[in-house]
């Protein structure tokens, strides 16, 4: 029997539903949990518009640079393990970089501080041309001077993966964090792709909704080719909760600030927030998808969408609306 949703739980419901129309969302998933208990989970509208299929706990979502949350995790996971360093080099594992690229370590790539073309100018080519194209193109800045959020670090590690353990980044997230969920977690990069329970997407930037079709080279599925439902999210949380992927010394080393020449808010691998004094972390993907840590508190938001919260004056933005339904969480009983 379904409890009796509290006054601050119908609050949230309300303001979903307020920037739900604001933004013109057809649909999407919230859930929230603090010291490992769902206190907030909901469906709001279609995951599918053409057939009038509403969103469920097993409609599953492209989450974008989203992605990021998981490969940062596989990458902790190799230092814990001892494969992989933070001070390691790229060219203790590459032998092909153009030489400026030389003095790149991991930890510029998972800072974004690696001051590297973006790889996503050329996503439309094969990899080969892709990396031709890339290695063609001059270092932005000196490694670690300042944040620049850019695709090719993940392309690189992804590379990385593959010398040390001789599987794609992609791959290693399936095996290590996933085993037995392949339905509702899974890497595709065509979002116009037929699979069971996929949400279709849809661009909301006019007066007009359209679909959604875009494409991840499976190359770069480490920085942005995840897709996951409600129900797989919140699983794989309780296994890093628990421990599973990652040990509390990890999970704390993963959420230690970089310190960039050019002060900027950022962890090892995951962005950093202040909400109200207040150390938050997590990353969002593509406008639509958001994870958000909150340690002090023991609480955890995950949001996905259908289609992109794009701010203008009138409408909040993404990491907006994820520090509002953190603060109305504080209410929750």
């Amino acid at each position: 029997m379904p409890h009796a949703r509290s006054q601050t739980e119908n609050e949230i419901d309300r303001y979903v539903k307020q920037i739900q129309q604001l933004h013109h969302i057809p649909g999407l998933t919230l859930a929230i949990v603090r010291d490992g208990k769902l206190i907030h989970r909901g469906n709001y509208g279609l995951a599918n518009l053409e057939f009038s299929m509403p969103v469920s706990d097993d409609t599953v979502f492209p989450l974008f640079s989203s992605t990021k949350i998981f490969s940062v995790v596989a990458v902790h996971r190799l230092i814990e393990q001892g494969k992989l360093s933070l001070d390691n080099k790229l060219v203790d594992f590459l032998t092909d970089l153009p030489e400026a690229w030389r003095e790149v370590k991991i930890e510029h790539l998972l800072s974004h501080s690696s001051g590297l073309p973006d790889i996503v100018m050329y996503e439309n080519l094969p990899e080969a041309e892709a990396q031709q194209a890339v290695y063609a193109q001059a270092i932005l800045f000196k490694p670690g001077a300042q944040f620049d959020y850019n695709q090719t670090n993940y392309w690189l590690l992804n590379r990385i993966f593959q010398k040390i353990i001789g599987q794609t980044l992609s791959a290693y997230i399936m095996e290590t964090q996933f085993s037995g969920t392949q339905t509702s977690a899974f890497f595709e990069g065509n979002h116009l792709a037929v699979m069971p329970n996929f949400a279709s997407g849809y661009n909301n930037a006019g007066d007009k909704l359209t679909k959604r079709n875009w494409h991840f080279p499976h190359y770069n599925y480490a920085a942005a080719g995840l897709s996951l439902s409600m129900n797989a999210f919140l699983d794989w949380n309780k296994k890093l909760d628990a421990g599973a992927l990652l040990s509390a010394s990890g999970l704390v080393k993963l959420r230690q600030p970089f310190v960039y020449a050019k002060p900027r808010n950022f962890a090892h691998g995951w962005d950093l927030i202040e909400l109200n004094g207040v150390a938050t972390y997590g990353f969002t993907g593509g406008m639509a998808t958001a994870y958000r840590q909150v340690p002090q508190k023991k609480m955890t938001l995950i949001l996905l969408a259908n289609a992109m919260f794009i701010p203008t004056v009138q409408r909040p933005g993404l990491d907006a609306i994820v520090n509002q339904l953190l603060t109305m969480a504080d209410e929750l009983p």
